[in-house]
């Protein structure tokens, strides 16, 4: 179904597809409703986005206030969480800093490939060129989940090792 007629198809049940699909948009055109929805990858795309924004803003706010983000659980406990490194990588990676933004966090490089990909496909859905997303069938769902688990267990393990945690002194 092109996004014409997936938009359509809803109608007058604008309110109850909002509801189901969690991001999404509305637009009022000649005063008929289109509704438009962002899928996970989008979704993580956008965030990655975001995060670009804010390492090429964020070293500008810490060298002028001396303000510092510390993770919260190795503040409090001393053990790094999956995403430690993560503000540290970003701002490296958008000064083209690689080695060190992969020596900070790797995983980076996930959210970058999904930010550089997301506005190619919003764009190619939006013009419908490109299917209107679905949602995920509980398999995918599923297989993303573990894989995100994946990411996050060796993310942390990176972070431990990098950090030297567990290390006989």
């Amino acid at each position: 179904m092109s996004v014409g007629r997936h938009l359509l198809f809803w109608g007058s049940r604008t309110d109850e597809f909002a509801n189901y699909y969690l991001g999404a948009i509305q637009i009022k055109i000649t005063g008929v409703s289109f509704l438009r929805t962002f899928s996970v990858p989008e979704r993580v795309g956008a965030f990655g986005l975001l995060v670009g924004v804010g390492a090429a803003v964020w070293p500008v706010f810490t060298d002028h206030t001396g303000a510092s983000l510390p993770c919260p659980l190795r503040t409090l406990t001393g053990v790094p969480c999956p995403a430690c490194g993560l503000t540290t990588a970003a701002v490296a990676l958008v000064r083209g800093e690689f080695g060190a933004a992969f020596g900070a966090n790797p995983l980076i490089f996930v959210l970058a490939a999904l930010a550089v990909a997301v506005v190619p496909l919003v764009v190619l859905r939006a013009t419908g060129v490109l299917e209107s997303p679905r949602p995920w069938s509980s398999k995918r769902r599923r297989w993303a989940g573990w894989l995100s688990g994946l990411l996050a267990v060796a993310s942390w393990l990176f972070q431990l090792h990098r950090l030297g945690i567990g290390r006989a002194s």
